[in-house]
């Protein structure tokens, strides 16, 4: 058996593609839309895409599964569960084989054991994997957005990021049962996941590139002694706030994403920069944040190009308006490589690129560059309380829940947009993270928006805790629709299934 894992960092998501040795046929499961990568694996390798498949309809970035399908020639496997109002449409399984529980996809001495896991989302499948050629038990599981290393998928995205009210807590229930059912599968399988450490398909991913089910069920935390109540209720607390972008990857990917083309770059001037902003579109400059608080043109948002790139252009930018992007790559090959990456989650209306060097033009015809100004924690301190002065968190729920400034208001970097009217714009705003990096974007944000009296805290929330300063902790009050459940409350058994290691250790 052939077994390549492809990782996109900057959707911090994992695809993987298994090949018979012996018929030299393949299949990939949870291609994203860089469909070109797999063809040339299966070409280095000597292999036929034969099958390609995925665990669920994703929210964070476009699929590629029809349009590798199409383009290989290769038999389109989806899921057949979740019912009509949450499984995949249609058209979109029309020409592929619906997989149900217990299904298998044998490609050649490989099967493949389709096995229905709801509970992140109601269709979704794990796939256990057998090399026929060594036995007849599964090696590894790929569990998709099921189980991660260190974490389980969330169960709320159907109600926060879709809209489907009343959700969260019959998902979770099914997660719950889910668990139950895998933790009866030998220690020894091997956990393929489909994402790692920064994606916000669940609040603590380990960065472990895979795993074993033994070892997940001694420290992963769902696996753990509690009944269903309590585990309901925490796998709901404290979950990161979902990009809007994902209810547009959920729609997209739930009819069959078509094949997404990179716009070639089409670089502008002074003139079209000047024209852009003066209607308002929305220009992305991706430099360091550094360099955007010494010296930007006003009214444009700094996302810096990086990690985080991808996820939160897709939060602050809205998919169906166009917009512009000044930047410092130096070369055609990179200025294409942004704008497909972009594309991976479904920003395709880029109109013009501008290198960074405008803005010296800028400084010389229109006067000085816009700044973020940057106050350090002492000086927050004795600021903190006058003049009106607004505290903006805009870290996770998690994060927050572990230790926040007294009377600071937290809105998390993703809900920004819709809740920028919650601040005064009279007052001023100085905003924070835990280090500078996601406070720095949403003051460019404010800044776009023509809120002039906001700061940067340098340092975050990090330097606000090494001075020494106040620090409350514990949350203002329960999310929107969790189950409040003592944490000390346990069940009096462990669930019905095989026992964990961790269980036997203490028998």
């Amino acid at each position: 058996m052939l077994f390549r894992r492809f990782y996109d960092e900057n959707l911090a998501q994992a695809s993987y593609m298994i090949a018979c040795e012996k018929t030299r046929d393949a299949i990939v499961v949870d291609p994203n839309s860089d469909i070109a990568q797999y063809a040339r694996a299966a070409g280095a390798d000597r292999v036929k895409i034969a099958h390609v498949t995925e665990t669920h309809i994703h929210a964070d970035f476009v699929s590629g599964a029809h349009a590798l399908a199409k383009a290989a020639g290769a038999t389109l496997h989806l899921s057949g569960e979740g019912g009509k109002e949450w499984g995949y449409t249609t058209a979109a399984l029309k020409g592929a084989r619906a997989l149900r529980d217990g299904t298998r996809i044998d490609v050649g001495r490989v099967r493949v054991r389709v096995a229905h896991t709801p509970g992140h989302t109601p269709e979704h499948l794990a796939f256990f994997v057998t090399d026929l050629e060594r036995g007849e038990d599964p090696v590894g599981v790929l569990t998709g957005d099921f189980v991660f290393v260190g974490d389980v998928g969330r169960p709320d995205l159907l109600e926060l990021a879709v809209g489907a009210k009343g959700t969260m807590e019959s998902s979770a229930r099914e997660l719950f049962r889910s668990l139950e059912r895998i933790s009866a599968e030998p220690d020894h399988l091997q956990i393929w996941p489909g994402h790692g450490a920064g994606s916000a398909c669940g609040k603590s991913l380990g960065s472990m590139p895979q795993s074993t089910l033994g070892y997940e069920k001694l420290f992963n935390w769902a696996f753990g002694d509690m009944d269903e109540k309590e585990f309901i209720a925490r796998v709901l607390d404290d979950q990161p706030a979902p990009p809007r972008y994902f209810a547009v990857m959920k729609r997209m990917n739930r009819r069959g994403a078509e094949r997404t083309t990179s716009p070639e770059p089409s670089y502008g001037g002074m003139p079209e920069l000047v024209t852009a902003l003066e209607n308002g579109t929305i220009v992305v400059d991706t430099r360091p944040a550094a360099k955007f608080a010494a010296g930007h043109a006003p009214g444009t948002l700094n996302i810096p190009l990086g990690k985080s790139f991808l996820n939160w252009s897709g939060a602050l930018v809205p998919e169906d308006r166009d917009f512009h992007v000044i930047t410092e790559a130096e070369s055609d090959d990179a200025v294409k490589q942004m704008l497909g990456d972009l594309c991976k989650v479904g920003l395709t209306r880029v109109r013009s690129v501008f290198q960074a060097d405008v803005l010296h033009e800028w400084n010389s015809r229109h006067g000085e560059l816009e700044r973020v100004a940057q106050l350090d924690a002492p000086e927050l301190n004795k600021r903190s309380g006058k003049n009106g002065l607004q505290v903006v968190d805009v870290r996770s729920p998690e994060e927050w829940s572990h230790g926040h400034m007294p009377g600071a208001i937290h809105i998390p970097l993703a809900q920004l947009p819709e809740r920028v009217g919650e601040l005064d714009a009279s007052a001023p705003i100085v905003l924070h993270c835990k280090g500078g990096g996601r406070s720095s974007i949403a003051t460019s944000f404010l800044q776009s928006r023509g809120l002039s009296d906001v700061s940067n805290l340098a340092g975050g929330f990090d330097a606000w805790v090494a001075q020494g300063f106040k620090v409350d902790a514990g949350k203002t009050g329960p999310p929107s629709g969790a189950v409040k459940v003592s944490k000390s409350r346990r069940s009096s058994s462990r669930r019905k299934s095989a026992p964990s290691p961790r269980a036997r250790r203490k028998s």
